[in-house]
């Protein structure tokens, strides 16, 4: 089930300035039906974009969503994108 609230620090870590973030893409949380969950990122450029299964963004293919997390591809290798740790 994805989550009906924003947790405190995903909610810091998107108002911080990009220069705070180290210029990383951050995963801002998951939302959406178990069948059809979409992700919001906060981009390098401090924009935001909501994402689906099969987008690219920076460079990357969003390969997977599941809560709390986002698959990204690029050159045939995956990652896991995880939501910022509570206390972090």
């Amino acid at each position: 089930m994805a989550q009906e609230t924003t947790p405190p620090q995903v909610a810091q870590q998107a108002t911080k300035t990009t220069h705070d973030l180290g210029g990383a893409l951050t995963l801002l949380g998951t939302f959406g039906s178990q069948s059809d969950l979409q992700a919001l990122l906060k981009l390098r450029n401090g924009k935001t974009a909501t994402v689906s299964r099969g987008d690219s963004v920076n460079g990357q293919t969003v390969v997977a969503i599941e809560d709390g997390r986002v698959a990204l591809a690029r050159n045939g290798t995956a990652r896991w994108l995880d939501m910022p740790a509570q206390g972090s």
